[in-house]
């Protein structure tokens, strides 16, 4: 049996990474253990406003647009809002901004209400218009987006939620205070200019303004009711909350496809069915359990037939939120049919000139940043979008920018007006356009990078054709990069046996540079030791348009030739110098199976246990388990200071089977998040984008 894991991260406004496990058993069966989507609904941003303005209004066919809710949001988009008015049809579009709300993102509620997800934008108010039919109504300045957005956008009350506060354009400075209705942010860091971290204070439950003083000036820039803070568990995100345990725990049961409420699930406060502390949820998902013996560490476990089991292991909180995984299984009623069809999406394309520097100031100039071509070596330019998040899942890669007619690849023998031209093809959102220089093999197409541009702040619509963005090629690729892998663990049961390393350009809000030519990453080095430092060549200075830049550089220790599990991985965040050694360190340990080992017979006792040599302290572990029926059997969230996970036996309980027999595949994650409390996990954390370090492996076993 071969394994790979590919994991990808999510947007900032709590979606989720997409964590999925790609087993290959034998050379066809594909199995994939995925955590649960976001249980959002659609509007919840907005549900504090939901009662209707016209429920009887007589306005007959008249279109009005009265306001949206929230007004404000985040300039990169992608939050959801609700518009309001009335003449609302099935078929309306929406404009912000003058940019198209994808239609896929428009959902008709009612004739007073429609719930979109925002587009991205500049800073600033936006008018919001409707078209239904041959009718339009704007709404003047009806929706503001915010310079900066906060991830997460919600916290304990207790205070302590580690928030990265993200702007365009802002120049964020040492001396710069954050306060969370009146309270300093704590430990604020200024990553780079568009970029803050730090630690919210503690607060009031429900909402918060969050106000950005400036050091330079003591100007202040407010965002209305910016982060929630909540007492229990997350609203939104689940897991644990509410505070240490005392005698009284509150479980709600949801389902995280559609985030309702699932009745008559069977919950258990530990392993001993005849304790008094089980029973059926009720029509809300609610159950509760009270006493004495309530007392932490706890561990409480869910099960309901066609929903994959879950257990909260040794936690010390009062309030839990489980959301189970429904079964894609025909018998259950699930995985049958056609999808639904419904309204598309749209991309966009950008137009432009590659302009190089030189005697003619108003025509094109020769490209004399680079080398002379020479035999079988030609100069050409590649144009690309900044990609909107961390590693190559399908959520973050880009579309090929050739797409639709788009000219990505730019020769000097076809110069344009003041430059040379290109035209790509882009998902729409808030972006850095930027374009590589060097010789091309033309043989080969090996390709050997010279010199960048990057244009900044570009903002792009749905089916919108963006003009005139020109990307001056004055950045020389005459700098190294060099990265030191340090305090490795201990190995898995038969790898890792290299090493990968990978270095992107993280511009905030915007994006990452992530530098792909040909379909070869150009910033990625593979060796087999860590005794000498891994060298990055070509890259840029951060000066100019990377003034405000900084390197994510991730590093993965992986098995084989395939760069499969086992693997532990760690990723470092807002370099800059490049002048010194980058230190990657701060590793956990891989997970490696005890009981069962590898292979072997789940033990009668109904422990899974593992061991992980060396390394960090993991914050949690998420063990996900597959049945031999090919359905998901169990999922445990562990704390990092323990490594084993009960799976009771619960086929006495009416209408729950237990896993089935045969040959089961089980995986564990163990991962690290700075600062971050297990007993205050949620399904957010699930969000790769959180961690600093993560470690996995694969194994088989027999029940």
């Amino acid at each position: 049996m071969t394994s790979a894991i590919r994991v990808g991260g999510a947007g900032h406004r709590g979606a989720w990474a997409s964590v999925a496990l790609l087993l290959t058993v034998g050379c066809s069966d594909i199995v994939t253990l995925t955590p649960p989507p976001s249980p959002r609904a659609a509007a919840a941003d907005a549900g504090r406003d939901t009662g209707r303005d016209f429920p009887d209004s007589g306005l007959g066919d008249e279109l009005l647009v009265v306001r949206v809710s929230p007004n404000h949001g985040p300039f990169i988009g992608g939050n959801d809002a609700i518009v309001r008015g009335a003449g609302f049809t099935e078929d309306a579009e929406v404009w912000v901004g003058g940019r198209l709300v994808q239609p896929a993102d428009t959902t008709w509620i009612d004739a007073s209400r429609l719930g979109i997800v925002l587009p991205a934008g500049e800073p600033g108010p936006a008018d919001v218009t409707v078209r239904a039919g041959e009718r339009e109504a704007t709404l003047a300045s009806g929706y503001t987006y915010d310079a900066f957005y906060l991830e997460p956008t919600r916290g304990s009350s207790s205070g302590g939620t580690f928030v990265t506060i993200t702007g365009q354009g802002t120049g964020f400075a040492e001396g710069d205070v954050f306060l969370f209705e009146g309270v300093p942010c704590t430990g604020v860091e200024v990553v780079s200019e568009n970029v803050v971290t730090c630690r919210a204070p503690a607060g009031v439950v429900g909402f918060a303004d969050v106000t950005w003083l400036r050091g330079e000036d003591g100007a202040l820039v407010t965002l209305e009711e910016a982060f929630e803070y909540y007492e229990s568990s997350d609203p939104f995100d689940g897991g644990l909350g509410g505070g240490p345990l005392l005698g009284t725990l509150n479980v709600t049961v949801l389902d995280a496809m559609t985030g309702m409420a699932v009745p008559e699930a069977f919950v258990i406060l530990g392993e001993d069915l005849t304790t008094e502390h089980q029973g059926l949820t009720g029509l809300t998902g609610q159950i509760t359990f009270s006493g004495p013996d309530v007392v932490p560490p706890a561990t409480v476990h869910a099960a309901k037939h066609c929903y994959e089991k879950t257990s909260f292991v040794a936690f010390d909180a009062r309030d839990v939120t489980i959301f189970l995984v429904p079964w894609q299984d025909p018998a259950c009623g699930e995985g049958e049919g056609n999808p639904p069809t419904g309204r598309g999406r749209q991309g966009s394309f950008v137009h432009g000139e590659l302009v190089f520097l030189g005697p003619a100031e108003f025509g094109p100039n020769p490209w004399e940043i680079l080398p002379p071509e020479r035999e079988g070596w030609v100069r050409v330019a590649y144009v690309y979008a900044t990609q909107p998040c961390p590693g190559d899942s399908i959520y973050c890669v880009n579309p090929d920018p050739s797409l639709g007619g788009g000219v990505s690849r730019i020769r000097e023998e076809r110069p344009g007006s003041r430059g040379f031209p290109y035209r790509i093809f882009v998902r729409p959102g808030a972006m850095a356009v930027y374009a590589i220089a060097g010789l091309e093999n033309v043989a080969s197409r090996d390709f050997r990078p010279y010199a960048m541009g990057v244009a900044r702040n570009v903002v792009v619509g749905p089916g919108e054709e963006r003009r005139d963005v020109d990307i001056v090629m004055n950045i020389p690729l005459d700098h190294q990069l060099d990265v030191r892998l340090e305090s490795l663990p201990g190995p898995g049961r038969n790898g890792p046996d290299r090493f990968v390393v990978q270095a992107d350009i993280d511009l905030g809000g915007e994006g990452l540079i992530v530098r792909r030519v040909n379909n070869a990453r150009i910033d990625v080095a593979t060796q087999r030791t860590a005794t000498r430092p891994v060298r990055f060549y070509s890259q840029p200075s951060m000066f100019g348009a990377l003034a405000d830049g900084r390197y994510r550089v991730e590093a993965s220790w992986v098995t084989g030739d395939f760069q499969d599990d086992p693997s532990t991985h760690v990723v470092r965040n807002g370099v800059r110098d490049v002048h010194r050694d980058v230190i990657l360190d701060g590793w956990v340990g891989i997970p490696v199976p005890t009981a069962p080992a590898f292979g072997e017979r789940i033990p009668s006792s109904r422990v899974l246990r593992w061991q992980a040599d060396g390394g960090l302290t993991p914050t949690f572990y998420l063990v996900l388990m597959y049945g031999s029926d090919g359905n998901p059997a169990w999922r445990h969230f562990v704390p990092g200071t323990i490594t084993e996970a009960p799976i009771p036996n619960l086929q006495s309980i009416p209408e729950i089977n237990d896993i089935p027999t045969g040959f089961v595949t089980w995986a564990i994650y163990a991962v690290r998040i700075p600062g971050r409390d297990f007993n205050e996990i949620t399904y957010g954390d699930l969000d790769q984008n959180r961690w600093s370090a993560w470690a996995l492996d694969i194994f088989t076993a027999q029940r």
